[in-house]
């Protein structure tokens, strides 16, 4: 397993992926800052938007990671070279993850900095924010954030592993933190009977990022608590690790 990880690790660095999704990361995060009117409390509270930008970031690299395997026709080779199929899945998976963190540690950097060039002194980091202060607001959506990014990492994987075909994993990873939420609020508006049942659907797991940050508001949304809604996000990570492995170890054919 460990000579796994140091090989994904090395073939990750050498790629041009990881300077992109910081790029990406930058950018987007800039944009946030400068495309509204004022930089409002709300905003540095979110991380000016890291949440959904390090999700959007991380569904496209994961699925790009495992897919250039398959486009490069090195996934035999791997196949080869190892008969330790779970250790190849999980070091990929592994090194995934370890970027989100990175990522997630950039974003809470960059958003210091930006306080301090957009903001000034105007909100110091002790100022009250929805029953709590900004800086623990910032932490707790940081930290929502890294828990959906392990949800949304691990089905990109199995997505990935299942149909092979890059493109359609990026688009329908973009359509679930897009679109995701709506329309489980909607199923759950229109069976209001079902709701204990739906509440647990995977479109709803995305509420994580916002409900660390503002539990009151985001549990009379999500119907869950946020302890649920935490062991929900883990729940389905496990799924669709589980699942995703059992796809990869049966990959037979590539992508051309």
């Amino acid at each position: 397993m460990k000579n796994s990880l140091k090989q994904e690790f090395f073939k990750f660095s050498h790629q041009r992926i990881p300077l992109y999704g910081v790029i990406a990361l930058f950018v987007l995060m800039l944009y946030s800052a400068v495309s509204k009117s004022g930089v409002s409390r709300g905003i540095v509270a979110q991380g000016f938007g890291a949440g959904q930008w390090v999700t959007i970031i991380m569904i496209t690299i994961a699925s790009t990671f495992m897919a250039m395997e398959y486009q490069n026709r090195t996934i035999m080779t791997l196949f080869y070279k190892s008969s330790h199929k779970a250790y190849i899945y999980t070091a990929k998976m592994l090194v995934i993850i370890l970027y989100g963190l990175a990522l997630m540690v950039l974003s809470f950097l960059i958003t210091v900095i930006f306080k301090a060039l957009f903001v000034g002194n105007r909100y110091q980091w002790t100022t009250s924010f929805k029953h709590s202060d900004l800086i623990n607001a910032l932490l707790m959506s940081l930290t929502g954030s890294f828990i959906y990014i392990l949800f949304i990492v691990t089905l990109a994987f199995f997505l990935i592993s299942w149909i092979k075909n890059n493109p359609a994993v990026v688009g329908i990873g973009l359509a679930i933190i897009f679109l995701g939420a709506a329309f489980s609020s909607v199923i759950m508006g229109n069976f209001p009977s079902l709701i204990p049942l739906l509440k647990w659907n995977p479109l709803n797991m995305i509420y994580v990022i916002n409900q660390l940050m503002i539990p009151g508001y985001f549990s009379k949304i999500s119907y869950l608590s946020t302890d649920q809604i935490i062991i929900a996000n883990i729940a389905y990570m496990i799924i669709f690790s589980v699942f995703g492995y059992l796809i990869f170890k049966k990959t037979t054919s590539i992508i051309v």
